[in-house]
């Protein structure tokens, strides 16, 4: 029905495996106009996956009706968006882009924060913002500051690129170096003055933040043991 071109097709197949080439299918089908959901679905029934369209127009539904509690501007088509998943209330800091409906669909480009993450971030505000003014002022002398949300997940303020970088690292097995991933967003200043100005409002549409408290202020993580016991702290297993 021409809804993948050639180029398209080569683009989805050059991934390395079959989760990787279903996502960037699904994503690519989003923007490819108002047909090509049910373009895909008749090509599913005509390879005997009638099942399969089933559960997709039924997960379609309730994704029509269920709504995000939040989605805030923060500037360049990215938003701070809250949403629910799997039982669990995740905090997105996601760059969106327009469909051929004209309607935002988010993109890979961006981070999902767990309550706890959330809570330090809004922690570590004025030691990110101290960060900020050092890195312009070049005073310290250190390339990066960095701050750890838990399990894996960083900013980090570096005096090179004038950016808040919210990220998910990952140690490389069998060594101790450790890299940053794809799964994250480097937001400019004005768009980290704007992210700390929706710490309200999502206060406000996830009451669960009240009731959430930061591993790293239990009793059991105020010596240095406990700290290196936590997977959540300690994501990496350095020694104790």
């Amino acid at each position: 029905n021409g809804i993948l071109t050639d180029e398209l097709r080569e683009e989805i197949l050059q991934n390395s495996n079959i989760y990787s080439k279903t996502r960037q299918l699904i994503s690519t089908l989003q923007r490819r106009g108002p047909m090509a959901f049910e373009c895909f679905c008749t090509a599913l029934v005509d390879e005997g996956k009638s099942s399969l369209v089933q559960l997709l127009k039924e997960s379609t539904i309730e994704s029509e009706v269920s709504k995000d509690r939040v989605m805030i501007p923060i500037g360049g088509d990215i938003f701070v968006v809250v949403n629910e998943w799997d039982d669990k209330v995740l905090i997105h800091i996601r760059k969106y882009e327009k469909n051929s409906a004209d309607t935002y669909v988010p993109t890979k480009k961006g981070i999902a924060l767990r309550l706890n993450q959330w809570q330090l971030l809004e922690m570590y505000v004025n030691e990110i913002d101290a960060a900020i003014g050092q890195m312009i002022d070049d005073v310290t002398g250190v390339p990066e500051m960095t701050f750890h949300l838990g399990k894996g997940v960083y900013v980090s303020v570096n005096k090179t690129y004038p950016t808040v970088d919210v990220r998910q690292r990952w140690k490389i097995p069998d060594s101790n170096k450790i890299v940053s991933t794809k799964k994250g967003i480097s937001l400019t200043y004005d768009k980290w003055e704007a992210l700390k100005g929706t710490f309200p409002d999502v206060r406000e549409s996830v009451p669960e933040l009240e009731t959430t408290t930061p591993c790293i202020l239990s009793e059991d993580h105020q010596n240095q043991e406990g700290m290196l016991r936590c997977s959540n702290c300690n994501p990496f297993a350095e020694p104790l």
